[in-house]
């Protein structure tokens, strides 16, 4: 189940960025921006508190995306439970075991490159509006 939200996320993630192809998004044209800006800003201070981990007691101090998930969604809720096939509990434990900055670092690449990818797409749409009234 974790790993299917993981791919969730990463898809909406990347297809947030198809607000550019409203004409009338207005302040929500920024949004997915932002949002990366926003992962990116956490990526960091997900690295600095493992630095400091590092400095302060000789160990990474940062959370594991284990112990993030069942601190907010609380132990044995149905989102943590196993699948019924056996490749997605592979998946899903090895993005268990995988630091918190990895997905955050994921979450963020998609964020720009459905940004990028939607944006270009927008405009390419606009200068063909263009060129059609003329």
């Amino acid at each position: 189940m974790v790993f299917v939200l993981l791919c969730g996320l990463l898809l909406l993630a990347w297809s947030s960025g198809a607000i550019q192809l409203h004409a009338r998004a207005g302040v929500l044209r920024h949004l997915p921006l932002w949002l990366a800006i926003a992962w990116t800003l956490t990526i960091v201070a997900v690295l600095g508190w493992g630095a400091w981990g590092l400095v302060d007691h000789g160990g990474w101090n940062s959370l594991s995306t284990g112990q993030a998930l069942h601190r907010v969604l609380g132990e044995g809720n149905m989102f943590l439970r196993r699948a019924e096939w056996p490749a997605l509990n592979r998946g899903a434990g090895v993005y268990l075991t995988l630091d918190l900055v990895w997905t955050l670092l994921a979450a963020c690449a998609a964020q720009f490159h459905g940004f990028v990818f939607w944006s270009e797409r927008a405009e390419r749409r606009r200068q063909a509006h263009v060129r059609r009234r003329h």
